[in-house]
């Protein structure tokens, strides 16, 4: 068999990287980051990199590189996994990648040469279209080329947006208008290849069997090597209480300690949707540490119980947007992955670590004998066959008919949502002698038909319904029986017995937010808890306003 490469994959804090030692060391392989937040130097806690003493002596690869000021895309990554990947072979070694950045893990293993392939590099940044790339010198190609990545870096996210409904209205349709990561990746394909992104998706699947064959003996759409994928699973419940666990481990050892280094280094450019900027923890804490540095700065006692409900809040906070990362990191794999593994026949077992008990039993020793047996060409398992969970999971959750999800997809404003958190904001602010920012709550986008059902029954939607229906019973003495309750369970001491999560259902869509390895905008990163600001949310201001 030609030299390979094996793939582990799977959701975070699931044990990905022990599992990558294990086969690294049986089988003479270096290991390849694949998560595109430990390229970057220090910050090994907030990324969660493996320490060094538990890396047995294995070299890795593209990780604690980068600087935190510098950006890091998949076509870096996949540019410089290539290079290492030809280096290991040549040295007879196995190349291992492993992460949960898996669109970086679905670039590197598949060849796609309708979206790898610059055949227009013309299409400048602020024209009104391309010119074929036959017609431009060397010369020509690479000033475009330098042309269309200062416009991808140096415009605003709503001048990206303007820009892409423009040369391509369905996939504008489809992203949020905040989510820059993938209005650039769009704009990227258009300027590399000539090309709306939408246009090449319905090419490919407009593709007869024939012609994906022959794409297949031309080597587009197939894996760039022999490929094993490992999936190493946990059961959700499970896997959420070890989530939970390892935050409150992460805070013992000093995450708030590089998240106070993070923010001596923010500048007036900052962009927190991108980079560095993206990972867990820090935009979470972000109210926490505003409200901290405020008290210092006044010469305020730090210890208040107010500032420690503060840190719990957030604290419960990042516990949720980390189960919200690993369930979205188990769609992708669901939605994206296996399509393309089931189309391909590339061989991708799933290995089931809900048990740490039986880890050696069910996962490593598994996978050791799994992969040795697929490199010398031997018989393989069934995969669906190998436990409980492998027959359920290992099934393509979507409609594979992709073109016609893209041309069906729709967004919604949530009106309720929308126009009570701006009136709690125009009140707050009223109430405490100011006008407010104008536009400071943005409106309340629902992307997908799943995702509107999930915001039906969000935690924010429904206690904001609820409060709409209040406000047109009780009129304007509304905003005093919500202060006589506040004064009441302030007397009480129950006014914090319920740590209120917004956006506790995983993947609505709202007002300002990253992706996500995933994207979209959450409900829960409202306008006014999004960024740097430390404002607080129109629902937490409710929570605390005690005049009428």
């Amino acid at each position: 068999m030609d030299p390979g490469i094996i793939a582990v994959i799977g959701t975070t804090g699931v044990g990905k990287s022990d599992l990558s030692i294990q086969l690294a060391k049986e089988l003479d392989g270096e290991v390849i980051n694949g998560d595109a937040l430990q390229v970057y130097k220090g910050l090994d806690i907030i990324t969660n990199k493996m320490k060094m003493e538990e890396r047995e002596g294995i070299v890795h690869h593209l990780m604690d590189f980068l600087p935190m000021d510098r950006e890091y895309s998949v076509l870096d990554f996949k540019a410089d996994a290539l290079g290492l990947i030809k280096q290991i072979h040549g040295r007879k070694h196995m190349p291992v990648v492993v992460g949960g950045t898996h669109y970086y893990i679905q670039s590197l293993l598949w060849r796609d040469t309708l979206l790898d392939t610059k055949k227009n590099v013309g299409s400048g940044g602020t024209g009104d279209g391309g010119s074929s790339s036959a017609s431009l010198s060397e010369t020509q190609m690479q000033g475009q080329n330098e042309k269309n990545e200062r416009f991808l870096k140096d415009s605003d996210t709503a001048t990206l947006y303007r820009k892409l409904k423009e040369v391509d209205p369905v996939m504008a349709n489809k992203w949020h208008e905040n989510d820059r990561r993938k209005i650039t990746r769009s704009l990227q394909v258009f300027f590399e290849t000539g090309e709306c992104q939408s246009d090449l998706i319905k090419k490919q699947h407009a593709l007869s069997d024939s012609e994906r064959l022959r794409a297949d003996e031309l080597g587009n759409f197939a894996t760039r090597m022999p490929t094993c994928i490992f999936w190493v699973y946990s059961a959700p419940d499970v896997l959420n209480a070890r989530l939970d666990a390892r935050v409150d481990t992460m805070i013992k050892g000093g995450l708030f300690d590089e998240i106070q280094g993070m923010r001596k280094s923010v500048g007036p450019n900052t962009d927190y949707e991108r980079g560095i900027w993206q990972a867990i923890g820090y935009k979470e804490f972000d109210p926490y540490f505003t409200a901290l540095e405020e008290a210092i700065k006044s010469n305020q006692p730090t210890d208040t119980k107010e500032l420690e409900t503060l840190k719990a809040e957030c604290t419960e906070t990042m516990k949720v947007r980390t189960r919200q990362y690993a369930k979205r990191q188990v769609l992708w794999i669901r939605n994206k992955l296996l399509p393309l593994c089931r189309e391909k026949d590339v061989k991708i077992f799933l290995l089931d670590a809900t048990s740490l008990d039986t880890w050696k039993e069910n996962v490593s020793k598994v996978a050791i004998k799994i992969a040795k047996d697929f490199f010398a060409g031997k018989a393989l398992p069934n995969a669906e066959e190998m436990n409980t969970y492998a027959k359920e999971m290992l099934t393509a959750q979507r409609d594979l008919d992709a073109v016609a999800a893209l041309e069906s997809w729709e967004k919604k404003e949530c009106t309720i949502c929308t126009e009570m958190q701006r009136i709690m904001y125009d009140k707050y602010n009223k109430n405490q002698g100011s006008a407010g920012e104008p536009g400071a709550i943005a409106s309340v986008i629902i992307h997908g038909p799943t995702g509107w059902e999930q915001h039906l029954q969000s935690k924010l939607h429904r206690k904001l319904k609820t409060c709409k229906a209040e406000m047109e019973r009780d009129g304007t003495n509304w905003w005093y029986f919500k202060a006589q309750e506040y004064k009441k369970r302030k007397r009480e001491g129950t006014l914090n017995s319920e740590v209120e999560v917004v956006g506790e259902r995983d993947g609505v869509s709202g007002s300002n937010s990253s992706s996500n390895g995933g994207g979209g905008n959450v409900v829960g990163e409202t306008a006014a808890t999004s960024g740097h600001s430390g404002r607080e949310s129109p629902a937490a201001k409710l929570r605390r306003t005690d005049d009428g």
